[in-house]
């Protein structure tokens, strides 16, 4: 600051001293409410939400709290709030707080609902709580309970009074535990939604369709809240709420949307930054270009709210996630699995957040304006390059400059200044009464060089092997898994029966046994078909296991296997009728229906025909049990029982022997040792831990008794096979199934997330503490080679110093109000180019101090 002083004369600068202390301390003069924190109210107009009757520019991210753990929260929320966000959105998970009806669970680690709100709250942020109950989110059953597939006559989203009755008590409960954090309390919720994206589904029950949509309107609006109600992809008018939308892109809706809702504020509940990832393909990537592009296109069609799906995606513990989904749900969100920063997403739309909420007065003081032709060079009357003017020529404004053109620049000149709209773009432009020209403030095709060095510097994982291993490799303990004789099988039907029913989802696992004669055409038709079966089998002839297959999310399979030569062979040269098999199947789901119709009646397992050597062995004696010796009990019950030491010399072939237990200890000691090495480096946050299960190939996993998920070491299709990973371009419009996939041929997930709080650290006057990692293997590998990694994302290097240790904008403001005082408004112009320029060419916004 001392530098803008030299030369001057000593009046001049008592003056512009002056100008400071009268102009721009005057604001903390006065003692501001706090909000969320101090009672408030809310409500809307066409222009946006209203806090104390002011309508707001709103920018938020989805935060699912049970894809995280209560540790994380407050991380997340700090680093959102840096990032431009001033609203959290989540929705509310029905099947952990109340897994058997009528008990429920609003306190127990990520299902702590209430505290989760008031983090929101001690970090000044505001909560969009989407109750739902249905909730789709790649979760088992869209947030149902399974309990709810036994009430009588229950069909979901419909008007079956078993379904309207246990919908609205549950929902009755959710406003319960959330009155406690409504405005008139100073808490953050400003909003609620009820159900969730019903006009995808509503058309199936016709009439009765729109009697449900009515009744959930109704429903909502009988709690007389002190907040709005909102229905995302609602189509069809329903009372007492605000119909939102959710897509890639939403600014195409708008126009459609003010005809049939005139009176209602512009809002996009779920901004599609990436998509989640299945098992065995490739990781779904969106531009960030295309992102920005999106969302200030939003705004300036006349949008006031944004919310990113997901902004933090998280982890899909446990047996949480929808059929073949990852156990990771990073969704190439801006603050990934872990919670560390996806810089280039987050610093290229912090940027565009804070010059949305800076001009906030001229989106909301404005009505939506009618999009202008802008003069081109080519074409003067150009559809592909529009301006949508806030404010008035003269005064101030905030133009959006929008080139819809995917492959082509558009040079314009806008108010005097020509500009080069790049493609695919828009850009922002602000204009103050009193300068010559306006300022261009943000492009969203234009990366900064701190966005290109974040580009070229992924976030990655680092294995922890120095100083001290972290894992006691050597000290492995092992057990098989005994296939359950059919004296212990509790069930027994003349045919295969229906896993979810036997199993109530209590277990990915279900047992199916049946002895039966082998019959003569075993030698020229060696095969056992399973038709209409999932999601997977492992299929066992005497005890020995055989194969394996497995099916697709969306469909079911017909499994076809080899029978084993000593079988067929027997067959062929066997005079004795009365040779049997003994023939066990082991069929696993891999998550249940999240988005279907009916799926009440959801089902899996042995559903089809059973052929064995070209014969129907359906009908006949059939043992099943639900669930696997060991995955379903606690681990003190299986820390009990048999186990011996394990030796990697073991032949791979004994190795191979399926269904195993590993115990592994971690050494607290030598992660604490890991620890005090890396506070010397420069990182910016907390370790961040992950499980390499690179030489497994397929089971789950727990710490200490969490459920961490399930495992899968599948490999994306090779980049040549797949024409979504050869073609990404942010210009044109975005699907992930035809565009940008990433990691083609690598295994789709490696690396699963070991929360630090789940570990056991030892206290004051302890030597150490027991962690034990539970490794149930479906198949076969090598555990002495697991090991434990670091996700690592450093912050981008600053290619300038930057002057620490008072807040960007109030030294923004001071320089402003010091050169207007000094130089007048010519001045002001001149540093607020040049002060443009360094934004652009340097850091958007200065992060951490």
């Amino acid at each position: 600051m001392h530098m803008l002083f030299l030369g001057l004369p000593l009046p001049y600068i008592f003056f512009a001293l002056a100008a400071i202390l009268s102009s721009c301390t005057g604001a903390h003069a006065a003692i501001e409410r706090q909000v969320p924190g101090d009672p408030y109210t809310v409500g809307y107009s066409t222009r946006g939400l209203l806090i104390d009757n002011t309508p707001r520019i709103l920018t938020a991210g989805s935060i699912h709290y049970p894809r995280s753990t209560p540790s994380m929260w407050d991380s997340l929320m700090k680093k959102a709030k840096l990032g431009g966000l001033n609203t959290i959105d989540t929705y509310v998970f029905w099947n952990i707080h109340e897994q058997a009806k009528g008990h429920y669970d609003f306190t127990t680690d990520r299902a702590n609902l209430p505290l989760f709100l008031e983090t929101a709250r001690r970090n000044g942020l505001f909560i969009m709580l989407r109750v739902g109950p249905y909730i789709c989110a790649e979760w088992n059953y869209g947030g149902f309970p399974q309990w709810l597939r036994h009430e009588e006559g229950v069909v979901y989203r419909s008007t079956s009074e078993s379904f309207m009755r246990e919908m609205k008590r549950f929902v009755a409960k959710v406003v319960e535990v959330a009155r406690p954090y409504m405005p008139e309390m100073g808490g953050p919720i400003i909003g609620m939604q009820i159900e969730n994206e019903l006009g995808d589904h509503q058309w199936r029950f016709g009439r009765d369709g729109d009697r449900y949509a009515r009744w959930c309107g109704e429903t909502a609006g009988a709690f007389n809240l002190t907040v709005p109600w909102i229905m995302c992809h609602q189509y069809s008018p329903v009372p007492n709420v605000i119909p939102t939308q959710n897509n890639f892109y939403c600014d195409q809706e708008l126009e459609k949307y003010h005809r049939q809702f005139p009176d209602f504020p512009d809002m996009w509940t779920e901004m599609w930054p990436g998509w989640f990832q299945r098992w065995g393909g490739p990781a779904p990537h969106r531009p960030i270009e295309d992102i920005a592009y999106a969302v200030a296109k939003w705004y300036a069609y006349g949008g006031t709210y944004v919310a990113y799906y997901m902004y933090h995606g998280g982890t899909n513990f446990g047996r949480s996630s929808g059929p073949f989904i990852q156990t990771s749900y990073d969704y190439d969100g801006f603050l990934d699995e872990y919670g560390l920063e996806n810089w280039p997403k987050y610093l290229h739309l912090a940027e565009l957040h804070k010059h949305l909420l800076d001009n906030a007065h001229m989106i909301t003081g404005n009505t939506v304006p009618v999009a202008q032709r802008l003069v081109s060079g080519i074409n003067n009357n150009n559809d592909e390059a529009m301006a949508h003017i806030y404010g008035k020529p003269g005064s101030e404004y905030l133009a959006f400059l929008v080139n819809t053109n995917p492959k082509s620049n558009i040079d314009v000149v806008f108010d005097g200044l020509p500009i080069k709209l790049g493609r695919w773009s828009v850009t922002l432009v602000h204009r103050l009464s009193n300068t010559l020209l306006p300022t261009i403030l943000y492009n969203t095709a234009a990366l900064s060089k701190i966005v290109q060095h974040a580009q070229s510097h992924p976030a990655g994982f680092e294995s922890i092997s120095e100083p001290q291993n972290v894992l006691r490799s050597q000290e492995i303990l092992w057990r098989t898994v005994e296939l359950p004789q059919p004296p212990a099988m509790s069930i027994e039907a003349d045919r295969p029966l229906e896993q979810i029913n036997l199993t109530d989802d209590a277990s990915d696992y279900l047992w199916y046994h049946t002895t039966v004669r082998v019959p003569e055409s075993c030698a020229r038709i060696p095969t056992l078909v399973l038709e209409d079966a999932g999601d997977v089998a492992f299929v066992y002839f005497n005890d020995q296991f055989t194969q394996w297959r497995y099916g697709q999310h969306d469909r079911l399979a017909n499994f076809t296997f080899d029978v084993p030569e000593s079988v067929a062979v027997r067959a062929a040269g066997s005079h004795d009728k009365d040779m049997v098999v003994t023939i066990y199947v082991l069929s696993q789901t891999m998550g249940m229906a999240h988005n279907q119709a009916n799926m009440e009646a959801y089902s899996r397992g042995l559903l089809g025909r059973v052929v064995f050597c070209g014969k129907d062995i359906t009908k006949g004696k059939w043992l099943m049990e639900p669930g696997l010796e060991g995955v379903d009990l606690d681990h003190a019950a299986v820390e009990k029982s048999s186990w011996q030491p394990y030796d990697s010399q073991i032949s791979i072939s004994e190795r191979g022997s399926q269904l195993r237990w590993y115990a592994i200890e971690l050494d607290t000691q030598a992660l604490l040792t890991n620890e005090a090495a890396l506070a010397t480096r420069d990182l910016d946050d907390h370790p961040r831990y992950a499980i390499d299960m690179s030489s497994m190939t397929k089971g789950q996993l727990w710490i200490n008794g969490q459920h961490l998920g399930r495992y899968w070491i599948r490999h994306a299709p090779p980049k040549r096979s797949h024409l979504a990973c050869q073609l990404c371009n942010y210009g044109g419009w975005f699907w992930p199934d035809r565009v940008c996939r990433q990691k083609c041929g690598e295994i789709s997930q490696q690396y699963y997330h070991l929360p630090r709080s789940y570990l056991r650290m030892p206290q004051p006057g302890q030597v150490s503490v027991r962690n034990t990692l539970y490794v149930f293997e479906e198949l076969t590998g090598e555990p002495e080679k697991i090991s434990v990694a670091r996700r690592v994302s450093l912050s981008p290097v600053y290619e300038k110093p930057v002057q620490r240790g008072r807040p960007a904008l109030w030294t923004a403001i001071t320089r402003v109000c010091l050169v207007a005082a000094v130089f007048g408004v010519f001045g002001t112009l001149v540093v607020a180019v040049r002060g443009w320029r360094e934004r652009w060419e340097y850091a958007p916004i200065r992060l951490r101090d």
